[in-house]
């Protein structure tokens, strides 16, 4: 992150007390290349004259749009890496329903008036240290809102949108207020009388069931049959893997180690595919307190696993991405919609890490190298494979009957 002082901002205020208060604000953290505008249809024409801004500061209800309409325009207007600026919005007035619509729209922070220096301070190192990674999803263009773990937070399912982590907690609290009910219901119940025998049944009585119906049991627990089957292959699975690595480091032999390298490769990719099943059917059916413990402790194997495939997978796509590139291999067809779907499967492996900041310096280079490759053998295969003017190629057979004339005469 660039320094205060070395930073240009635009600000677009149009409240003159407000704007020289933040002038204040800004002066006092030292950064003095700021260009004011009142309006937000100056904005586009700013950004366009000046590619070097690093920060815009907007009123939330300045006129045009207010700070909304510049998120939008910025998020979706403008290409990359111009769509990613930092933009924080700033304002007397909020209502919770503002609030959403303004972190919905991609704004990174959010000032109420009046502040003070320190506040300020802490929202520009907020939006413009780069920590928080930049999504673009069809509905969603801005920083990750995801700034906290909330109870129960599982590695592979730490997105919001999968509901995991809230259908967990569901989960967690319905086997505690089970628990106080049973122990109420057993203070209530009245004790055996002592030497009474177990009476029978009496005609026209009925007798309640020795045990619950296997359906109202795995209801009672939570989740389904199905959903503890999966969870349960996942922990053998993590075991398999631990059990296969010991032996990795014991056995000697490149044969041994060879087959032994595969074996473990097979038993993390079945872990992740049967994480990733685990999580539609949670998102279905929940799972049982139980359950969520057992995914607890396995996550620390998910997670290596994901680590592990994804450095593999990384490798073999560089490989074969180089092998083009220096003319050793030729273009297959469809190669570069093959290797994005491969870039798909490194980008899932990342998401079952945790995100891109869980990796290392050395994983998160190959992964920009594999991007960069895969984008220069989509660009080979764009120029090299063009399709064919079908509306103005002739047949050989007229080709050659032009070139000819009539023999004979």
């Amino acid at each position: 992150m660039k320094p205060f002082a070395a930073c240009k901002g635009l600000v677009v205020i149009a409240d003159g007390g407000l704007r020289r208060v933040l002038r204040e604000l800004l002066l006092g953290v030292k950064m003095h290349d700021v260009e004011y505008l009142s309006d937000v249809g100056g904005v586009a024409h700013a950004l366009r004259a000046n590619p070097s801004i690093d920060l815009i500061i907007s009123q939330n209800d300045v006129p045009g749009g207010g700070s909304i309409a510049i998120a939008r325009f910025v998020r979706w207007e403008m290409s990359a890496p111009a769509n990613t600026l930092p933009i924080i919005s700033l304002g007397r007035d909020w209502t919770p329903e503002l609030l959403q619509e303004t972190r919905e729209a991609g704004i990174c922070e959010v000032i109420a008036m009046p502040t003070s220096l320190m506040a300020v301070q802490a929202k520009l190192l907020s939006a413009m240290d780069g920590k928080r990674p930049f999504i673009s999803t069809a509905t969603y263009r801005g920083g990750c809102r995801r700034r906290r773990s909330s109870k129960g937070h599982q590695g592979p399912f730490r997105r919001a949108e999968d509901r995991i982590a809230e259908q967990l907690n569901q989960a967690v609290e319905k086997s505690e207020r089970r628990a106080i009910r049973q122990e109420l219901q057993g203070e209530r119940s009245l004790p055996p009388v002592p030497g009474m025998a177990a009476a029978a049944p009496q005609r026209g009585s009925f007798a309640a069931p020795a045990r619950p119906r296997a359906d109202e049991a795995e209801e009672d627990e939570g989740g389904d049959r199905q959903t503890r089957a999966v969870i349960d292959k996942a922990f053998v699975t993590a075991r398999l893997i631990e059990q296969l690595l010991a032996r990795l480091v014991t056995t000697t032999g490149a044969e041994a180690q060879g087959a032994l390298t595969t074996a473990v490769a097979d038993a993390e990719e079945r872990l992740i595919n049967l994480m990733a099943l685990a999580q539609m059917r949670i998102e279905q059916h929940g799972c049982s307190a139980a359950d969520i413990e057992r995914l607890r402790i396995i996550r620390k194997s998910v997670d290596a696993s994901a680590e592990s495939l994804l450095r593999a997978h990384l490798s073999r796509l560089i490989k074969s991405g180089e092998d083009i590139l220096s003319g050793r291999a030729g273009l297959s067809f469809n190669i570069g919609r093959a290797m994005q779907a491969r870039m798909s499967y490194a980008q899932f492996l990342i998401n079952v890490r945790g995100g891109i900041d869980m990796l290392d310096s050395e994983v998160k280079d190959a992964v920009k190298k594999a991007q960069g490759i895969v984008a220069q053998v989509k660009e080979i295969e764009a120029g090299v494979l063009p399709l064919p003017q079908f509306d103005t190629a002739r047949s050989p057979k007229s080709q050659t009957s032009g070139r000819s004339g009539p023999a004979g005469r």
